[in-house]
Parts: C-alpha cells; structure tokens; sequence
C-alpha cells in the first residue's frame, strides 16, 4: 500500500495518510526502532481500559524501520479548535480536563511502565543537568507518593482530535502507571508559555496572553488535586520538568527555573496560585 498525503509533522515523527481510512506514523531516522513498537503497545493498552484512544492497525516496516499504521480520526485537534473559537477556551479546557480525568479513572492496563522509573531514566540523559542533580532529582522523584493510575504523559490540546463521535486522545509514546498530579503537572507546564516567549511548536501560533488564558483555564478544574498534593507540588514540578529535558525542548532554561524552585514552598508554585486564585468558594 502506498503512503499517500502528509498529514501532520511532530518533534520525532511525521504522519501520512495510509490507504482510505488509516494513516502511517513514521518516525524519524534518529528516533529508536522499538519507539514504534511500544507507542503501539501503550496505545493499545490504553484502549483496552475503553480510553479514547485511535485503535493500532499494524506495524509494518517502511524504508527498514518501524512505523505504526493507526486509524485515521477525521476532525480538528482541539487546539486548532481553541484557535478558531477563542471565545470558547473556558469551555474547551473543561473538556481537556474532563478528558485527562476519564484517563486516570480508567483503570491500569497491564504493558504500561512505572512513572518513577521511566521518569528517572529521562533524568539521566538530561544533557543540561549535572551528575550530582541527576541523583538529587531520582532521590527526590523515588521518594513521592507512588500513585496508581493510566497517566498520557504528554497531554495537550494538539494531542487530542476532535472526531464526530467525541474526542479521541493521540500520542501514547509517554504513558505510564503513576500519581495523576504527575500528569497534571506535566500538561501544566507543555501549556504554559515558553520562559523567553517563544513559539511552542506542539501548540503553534499563539501568544502568550493566549496560552495563559489556556493553562489557567485547565488548572483550575484541578483545584482539588492540587491541594490534596500541595506539601509535594514544588517536588513534582521539578522532578517532571527536568525529565522533559531529555527531549530536546527548546525551553531548557525555564525547566531548570521548576528545579532551582524544588524546595521552594507550596505557596511559590504558579500551578499552585492559579488553581488557588480560581478555586471555588464553596458559597
């Protein structure tokens, strides 16, 4: 079958439409082999916990090198959606939201990793961090509540399309099993504007007045969250920060800002202060 149309370019795979109703996720020549095999097996899995995810048709081999043939999902990510209509962002953040608490209330699907120690062996190729940090931060991250929970990993408004029969979440590579704060934290931080202002290139063109409207407007429906997890919530964004490190973001500077703060006190902690400040009263 002949891989048809560029569909969409992320940072370590481009998508092509593959046949009628299915496209090809092929990733990049530096990214490794088993990548493809196991976003394929997380996704599954995750959609063996009836989470709406796309479902995994095949893995084949293009040019020697896996890729993964997923159905095609046709509809606008929720952040093209976000962009079109943004006088609706309140209440699409409520289903970002809604979306991110359905996969944590799913249930653990087996063939997902633990979050600590994939999030420690990110730790380790963290080219910015020195030796001493890299220990300081696994130290820190094996000592927080273990939490038993499907987490994304990587959950966006550019990972999540909106097909007709309701959203469907993309982009399972990073799934694992842990304390769903770790998730929050880490969509906290991918939304939130870029230190120097920069572009983000898995939400382009917004503003950074607009991405703040966003990341606030998500924050807030996790109040309750945030304050159950506030003694640890300067750890978690630290440790979750410097994990993101290894993938080559283009933000190293404002991740390492979360890790110099890893002792910082709750009240410090922006993630903290916007889930606060939005807080119901309970009146």
């Amino acid at each position: 079958m002949d891989v048809g149309e560029l569909v969409a370019v992320g940072r370590t795979s481009e998508v092509y439409a593959y046949g009628n109703d299915s496209v090809v996720k092929v990733p990049r020549p530096d990214v490794p082999e088993h990548w493809a095999h196991d976003e394929a097996q997380f996704t599954r899995a995750a959609r063996t916990c009836g989470v709406p995810a796309p479902e995994v048709v095949d893995v084949i081999e293009l040019d020697g090198r896996p890729a993964i043939v997923f159905e095609r999902i046709d509809g606008p990510s929720m952040w093209e959606r976000m962009l079109a209509h943004p006088a609706d962002i309140d209440q699409l953040a409520v289903q970002v939201a809604a979306v991110h608490r359905e996969i944590h209330a799913a249930g653990i699907p087996s063939g997902v990793p633990d979050l600590i120690e994939r999030m420690c062996m990110k730790i380790g190729e963290a080219r910015t961090l020195g030796d001493d940090a890299k220990d300081e931060a696994c130290t820190i991250a094996r000592a927080l509540p273990r939490g038993a929970a499907l987490l994304h990993g990587d959950l966006h408004p550019g990972n999540i399309l909106l097909s007709p029969n309701g959203p469907v979440v993309i982009d399972w590579f990073d799934a694992t099993i842990g304390h769903p704060i770790a998730d929050v934290v880490r969509s906290s931080i991918l939304i939130r504007p870029n230190a120097d202002a920069a572009d983000l290139p898995h939400l382009p063109d917004a503003e950074p007045g607009f991405l703040e409207h966003v990341h606030s407007s998500y924050v807030r429906q996790f109040d309750e969250l945030v304050a159950d997890t506030a003694d640890s919530l300067s750890q978690w964004e630290a440790v979750v920060a410097v994990s993101r490190i290894s993938e080559r973001s283009d933000d190293d500077a404002g991740l390492l800002e979360f890790w110099d703060a890893r002792n910082a006190p709750r009240s410090s902690s922006e993630l903290a202060l916007v889930a606060t400040q939005f807080a119901p009263s309970g009146d």
